[in-house]
């Protein structure tokens, strides 16, 4: 959330909300929010009910520490009226889009 967190000048000036989904409880989101400051909106999903209605839990069947699962590190950048602009995955789950790619998906995805 920290890499997020720095594109949040770039977010705001577009309005852009941010969404997270996240394998952990409400209560680690809750205790994660608090020690890292994230604004963005967490969502939980320890039993990967949204992850598999949106066919996003890793091809590899990975469960570090116990985990039920994995999704695969999904980006999506989503306009206001909720077409999907940009998509970024990656099948290694400690991978996550870059700040340069996401600014760039930014630019372009919203034409500026």
């Amino acid at each position: 959330m920290r890499r997020w967190e720095e594109l949040r000048p770039e977010l705001d000036a577009f309005g852009i909300e941010l969404v997270a989904i996240s394998t952990d409880t409400p209560e680690k989101i809750r205790a994660g929010r608090d020690k890292h400051g994230a604004r963005a909106i967490l969502l939980a999903d320890p039993d990967l009910e949204i992850t598999d209605r949106y066919n996003l839990r890793n091809p590899f069947n990975i469960h570090p520490g116990g985990i039920g699962g994995l999704p695969i590190p999904t980006t999506f950048l989503v306009d206001a009226k909720g077409i999907v602009r940009w998509v970024d995955q990656t099948d290694d789950y400690m991978l996550r889009s870059s700040p340069e790619r996401v600014r760039a998906a930014i630019r372009e995805g919203l034409g500026t």
